[in-house]
């Protein structure tokens, strides 16, 4: 399928967009207006499909002993009711695991639409600034993996009659992906990197890898009971260990390298 073909972040080049990006969403959503933890301010960010982007200002982080007064809360909203009401990475990967049992070929193609949602590969100018707008071919792929293979497949398998949308949570990934970047680079409302892209991981990249990453690793698990059962082989425990220990070492990160990430989203993540 071209039109997920997807080239791997390497260039020089491609990695200095990627940064100049991320400024420029910073420094806007700094200047965001700011309510009061009673009465939060929104501000609408995008219209895709006739889902609402949106930000509530300030977040949860703005409470804290030491607050974080840039923090903001990521809202999806569709026919002005919010589809993503405290959504958490588990319910992340839990709908994402339960796209890997519905179809695994969607599955696949899912997580190349997060790495390609990570760096901003279908990302737009919408009236002077860029925003998530996937191409008209594109969003036909995603209603149609929605329409003709998740919605039968929520709803036989999970007795889901109404389950969250691939382009609801496409929409508020990007909006996480962006909040995390204002959470951890901009100290001083204004943005900040390290000139190396290699340094500058934390905030949208480990937060959006760590989507892609978790649920690959667990669906291998989770092959490999299904296969030991149906042949009576041992069952490789190490799989899901693997994976705890990845998240204790990294403090709740799990992101595969380049190497893997090419490996597991063949044939559409290329070199």
């Amino acid at each position: 399928m071209d039109i997920l073909n997807t080239a791997l972040l390497k260039t020089s080049e491609s990695k200095k967009r990627f940064l100049d990006i991320r400024r420029s969403l910073i420094s806007e959503a700094t200047g965001f207006k700011s309510g009061t933890n009673a009465q939060r301010e929104k501000t609408t960010v995008h219209i895709i499909n006739e889902l609402e982007a949106a930000f509530l200002k300030p977040g949860k982080e703005a409470k804290r002993t030491k607050p974080n007064i840039y923090d903001m809360y990521p809202l999806v909203l569709q026919n002005q009711h919010e589809v993503t009401t405290r959504f958490s990475f588990e319910n992340i990967w839990e709908y994402l695991l339960k796209i890997f049992l519905i179809h695994k070929g969607t599955f696949v193609k899912a997580l190349v639409l997060l790495y390609r949602l990570c760096f901003f590969y279908d990302h737009n100018n919408i009236d002077g600034k860029l925003r998530y707008s996937p191409s008209d071919e594109l969003c036909e792929l995603i209603n149609n993996l929605d329409t003709l293979v998740l919605r039968d497949g929520f709803s036989d398998k999970f007795n889901e009659s109404e389950p969250l949308t691939l382009l609801q949570l496409l929409v508020f990934v990007d909006l996480l992906g962006w909040n995390e970047d204002v959470k951890y680079h901009a100290p001083k409302g204004e943005p900040y990197f390290f000139e190396s892209y290699s340094k500058c991981k934390t905030g949208r990249v480990n937060t959006i890898l760590s989507i892609v990453s978790a649920p690959v690793l667990i669906s291998e698990f989770i092959e490999d009971i299904v296969a030991k059962t149906q042949s009576g082989g041992v069952i490789n425990v190490k799989l899901i260990t693997s994976v705890i220990q990845k998240f204790t070492r990294t403090r709740g990160l799990c992101v595969l390298g380049d190497k893997e990430l090419h490996t597991v989203l063949a044939p559409y993540l290329r070199g």
